[in-house]
C-alpha cells in the first residue's frame, strides 16, 4: 500500500485540491479500467496453457461481464466464460480433473499456473497504473 502523510498550513489551493482529492480520488470505473489492462497477459497466459486445442475452451477465457461490485470496491473476475456466444462450461473439469471429479485425467491447473507466473507482474503494474491515475487526476485539478 502507499501511504502518503504531510502536513500543510495556510494554502487554501492546496487545501481544497487535498479536500477534492481525497472526496473522489479515482473512480471505480478508472480502477476497472486498469485491472481489464493488466488483465490482458493474464488471460493469454491462461488461453496459451489451455491443453484442448479446440478453441472452445480457448475462446472462453476472458474478463466475465455482468459482475457488479460495491461502490469503493472494484474487481473484475478473470476465467472461462459460459455465456453465449462462449462455451467454457467444461473448463472446472480440465482445470481441477480427477481432483474433484470422476473423469480419467489429471487436472491441468492451467488458471493457477498462468497467475502464479503473472502474479508479481500485475502488482507491480497495478500500482504504477494506480499511480498514473493519481498524476491524470493531479493535473486535471491544476497543481
Amino acid at each position: 500500500m502507499i501511504f502518503c502523510k504531510t502536513i500543510v498550513t495556510d494554502d487554501d489551493k492546496l487545501d481544497s485540491a487535498l479536500a477534492t482529492l481525497s472526496k473522489d480520488a479515482i473512480k471505480d470505473a478508472d480502477i476497472k479500467y486498469a485491472l481489464r489492462k493488466i488483465a490482458k497477459p493474464l488471460i493469454e497466459e491462461i488461453q496459451n496453457r489451455t491443453p484442448i486445442k479446440t478453441r472452445t475452451l480457448h475462446d472462453s477465457i476472458g474478463v466475465l461481464k455482468g459482475i457488479r461490485s460495491k461502490k469503493g470496491k472494484p474487481f473484475i473476475l478473470v476465467g472461462p466464460r459460459y455465456y453465449e456466444p462462449y462455451r467454457g462450461y467444461h473448463a472446472h473439469l480440465v482445470e481441477v480433473g480427477s481432483e474433484k471429479y470422476d473423469v480419467s485425467y489429471e487436472g491441468f491447473k492451467m488458471i493457477f499456473k498462468a497467475y502464479q507466473a503473472k502474479e508479481k507482474w500485475m502488482i507491480s503494474n497495478l500500482a504504477d497504473e494506480m499511480l498514473k491515475l493519481m498524476e491524470r487526476k493531479i493535473k486535471r485539478l491544476g497543481l
